[in-house]
């Protein structure tokens, strides 16, 4: 009986913190915040630079929102975000020395392929 106890407050714990880091892979000032850091580490942005990336990167990830909330189908949700992706792109080149974008172009090509995510 005290194993059933002790494997029922085990399963227990383990589904709390596994719905504990889903919530947290869903918060969208998280996530914001996660490319930022990587995008900045990546791509050795200034100050200036990450100033100017935020809201940019806010914008696509509360766009990103508002299509999973209105139940939007997978694809498409994807040409919509490839819009997204897209104007995106041209606002960083205005940000971006032509090396940062590169990399850049080259980061989010392996992350299409399921590349590294670091």
């Amino acid at each position: 009986m005290k194993k059933l106890f002790a494997l029922c407050a085990m399963m227990a714990l383990f589904l709390g913190l596994s719905t504990q880091a889903t919530a947290q892979d869903f918060d969208p000032q998280a996530m914001v915040q996660r490319q930022l850091d990587r995008i900045s580490t990546e791509l050795s942005l200034n100050k200036d630079q990450v100033k100017k990336l935020e809201p940019i990167i806010t914008a696509r990830m509360q766009k990103m929102m508002e299509f999973r909330q209105a139940g939007m189908e997978r694809e498409q949700m994807m040409a919509e975000m490839k819009k997204i992706n897209d104007s995106q792109l041209e606002s960083l080149k205005a940000i971006l020395t032509p090396e940062q974008l590169e990399k850049y172009k080259t980061m989010q090509s392996q992350m299409r392929q399921g590349g590294p995510r670091n």
